[in-house]
């Protein structure tokens, strides 16, 4: 366990049992007749003895878990760790006896073996229960950061490939003709794989940062469209320190140009908007170009779109599992709008 993390269970454990003991005390002189003194003080000491024993447990089993590749050998270790901690806990109540005073005729310490046999195990067996509750949602939690970062670099990999073929054609077919846009593109080129790779293992960032990491694309995109693309943005001032996923509006944009204003032969528009709406911030990416070409049910079900809006959609469902929507639409007026709505927040992501 980490330290920060030995600090918390440390206080959960002794908060426990010093309501466990609490209540045992209260038990004890309510029921049993015994003085509130002797009775504190003899619950308390054997309730409080637990909270190491306790954080034994809790370190032994998060480094042996139950675990279905060693199941058996777990099992035989945990079986000998429940022994160990009735041995030291009978070891502990018969060596501070005398001092507390648990029992009005000391026993033999076999008897208090025997009584801390029959009663820690279960004990042991409910902490150890805790231990791998913890275990197993660090566990799940840890797999689904993984896989949502193993889909970022997907999608990063996706997208750098073809995106870097395009812009070099580019880059070579205005070298002649245009040398000063040839040279605009090779600077935002530049720009644009410097910020990446600063970014890269960053999940989160604030919209405004993510659209000042977009700019680099779409100075190259209106280099290679020339005056066929039109880019404008519709972003209201207090959506600017939301945070989004980063990396999450370059393939939107990307849909649009690709598939809805490269296709034609009219120049076209790509419009970002952002707003927020109470508890949601609210995106889209619209171009007024070919419009959708899947199937009208495809497009209800909102499962149109090429690779970069599935891996789009698998990412927001990792990290806002069922509080977002992406919706792929025919735009009013002709084009294609893909609506984006993720919950708004301003800090990082706990």
């Amino acid at each position: 366990m980490a330290r920060r993390e030995t600090w918390q269970w440390c206080v959960a454990a002794t908060a426990y049992w010093t309501l466990a003991g609490l209540a045992a005390s209260s038990e004890a002189h309510a029921i049993g007749g015994m003085g509130w003194g002797h009775a504190l003080l003899t619950s308390m000491v054997a309730h409080l003895l637990w909270v190491p024993l306790t954080l034994a447990i809790l370190g032994f089993a998060l480094r042996f878990p139950l675990e279905r590749r060693h199941v058996a050998s777990r099992i035989a270790l945990h079986v000998a760790g429940a022994l160990v901690v009735s041995v030291l806990r009978a070891a502990m109540i018969f060596s501070l006896d005398p001092w507390v005073g648990w029992y009005a005729q000391r026993p033999a310490f076999l008897d208090v073996l025997t009584h801390a046999l029959l009663s820690n195990p279960f004990v042991y067996l409910t902490v150890l229960g805790v231990a791998h509750a913890v275990y197993y949602a660090d566990q799940l939690r840890l797999r689904e950061t993984q896989l949502a970062r193993a889909q970022l670099h997907a999608l990063k990999a996706q997208l750098h490939p073809h995106f870097l073929f395009n812009t070099l054609n580019t880059i070579s077919a205005l070298v002649h003709r245009d040398p000063h846009g040839s040279e605009r593109m090779i600077a935002r080129l530049s720009d644009l794989l410097r910020g990446t790779l600063d970014a890269a293992g960053t999940e989160e960032v604030p919209l405004q940062e993510e659209l000042r990491s977009l700019q680099p694309y779409l100075d190259i995109q209106g280099v290679r469209f020339a005056d066929r693309l039109t880019v404008k943005q519709d972003i209201a001032t207090d959506a600017l320190t939301a945070r989004v996923p980063h990396l999450v509006l370059q393939p939107l944009v990307e849909n649009a140009i690709q598939h809805g204003i490269a296709p034609g032969s009219e120049p076209g528009t790509v419009t970002l908007v952002a707003r927020r709406e109470g508890p949601e911030l609210h995106l889209e990416v619209r171009d007024d170009g070919v419009g959708l070409k899947e199937h009208p049910a495809e497009v209800s079900r909102g499962t149109g779109g090429g690779l970069g809006l599935r891996i789009t959609r698998e990412r927001l469902a990792q990290h806002y599992g069922g509080a977002h929507r992406l919706e792929l639409k025919d735009a009013v007026g002709g084009g294609t709008t893909v609506a984006l709505a993720i919950p708004f927040r301003t800090e990082p992501t706990p």
